[in-house]
């Protein structure tokens, strides 16, 4: 079962009164499996945080449709199933941690006989117990938005949608937050989460997918998306004719230490060398895929802007 899904998803702003219509999500058809940490990633003004507004309700689609579980956005019972950390996260300041934490464990159905267990447990999944019975107001920002990823799970929700959820954080918070989805995973939680650090993206997502001006450009596993950069070719040794061939292509070849590579940058020039190999009786000792890493994929996908003239 998909724990997310859209079909040809769209949101449009504006139009009235002769004005122009801004395309925020365009005809996005999307699956999010169940179990898996999937990235969400775009530049600003992608239609990120339009899209997650969709699946959460908090905007109706101009056209499409979008389902949680298999069931329609709409249905209010789906949503009890869904946990949501915004970007920017705004707590009532005038509570201590632990007693806002009550106070929302009340509003998400949380049982009165379960509740204090339930918030001792995630202030401290969240490092947060000796900040407890600190007024929120003294929080810091990454305390805050540590406290609000505790809100989000108090009711030990299916699916997380997290915008942004370590923009406040310093690299060690980021570090135990990074821990914390990856054990989230391992009790099968589905981890839905926008953010614009790639590198941490790169470190726990299954899967990512790319949205620029509103459009789904790419999608699927770090692996999948590297498919076809090519890939380097190692050979013990290398006839004369065969290396005049390969001066005709634009595979590099370099000679160190008594070993000999042939850099091929794309896939089909990786085919046409070792169809050249195995003509000339070239054995092929070793060969690695090249891996591109997200921000090479990320950058090779999106469009740049125009230049300001």
């Amino acid at each position: 079962m998909t724990a997310i899904r859209t079909e040809n998803l769209c949101k449009t702003y504006g139009g009235g009164m002769n004005r122009n219509e801004t395309a925020a999500v365009r005809m996005l058809n999307l699956e999010v499996r169940e179990g898996e940490i999937f990235g969400f990633l775009g530049p600003n003004g992608a239609g990120k945080t339009s899209t997650i507004h969709l699946l959460l309700n908090l905007l109706r689609p101009t056209s499409g449709a979008a389902y949680l579980f298999e069931q329609p956005i709409t249905d209010p019972k789906i949503h009890q199933r869904l946990g949501y950390l915004p970007e920017s996260v705004n707590l009532h300041d005038y509570y201590n941690g632990r007693g806002l934490l009550h106070f929302y464990a009340a509003l998400s159905g949380v049982p009165v006989s379960a509740r204090e267990a339930r918030i001792t447990e995630l202030l401290k999944l969240m490092n947060l117990e000796a900040a407890a019975d600190k007024r929120v107001s003294k929080y810091s920002k990454g305390m805050a938005q540590r406290l609000g990823f505790a809100q989000a799970l108090l009711h030990n929700p299916d699916l997380l949608i997290l915008d942004e959820p370590t923009a406040s954080l310093d690299p060690v918070g980021r570090k135990e937050f990074r821990d914390v989805l990856v054990e989230l995973k391992g009790q099968g939680k589905t981890i839905f989460i926008s953010s614009h650090i790639l590198s941490e993206v790169e470190s726990i997502c299954d899967r990512v997918a790319i949205l620029q001006n509103g459009e789904l450009k790419r999608v699927g596993t770090l692996a999948e998306l590297s498919a076809g950069k090519g890939a380097k070719l190692s050979v013990k040794s290398l006839p004369p004719p065969v290396q005049e061939a390969l001066m005709a292509t634009t595979a590099e070849v370099t000679f160190a230490g008594g070993q000999i590579t042939i850099h091929c940058p794309t896939e089909a020039l990786r085919q046409t060398v070792e169809t050249l190999l195995r003509q000339n009786q070239v054995e092929i000792i070793r060969q690695e895929n090249e891996a591109q890493s997200l921000e090479e994929i990320f950058f090779s996908t999106i469009t740049p802007p125009p230049k300001l003239s």
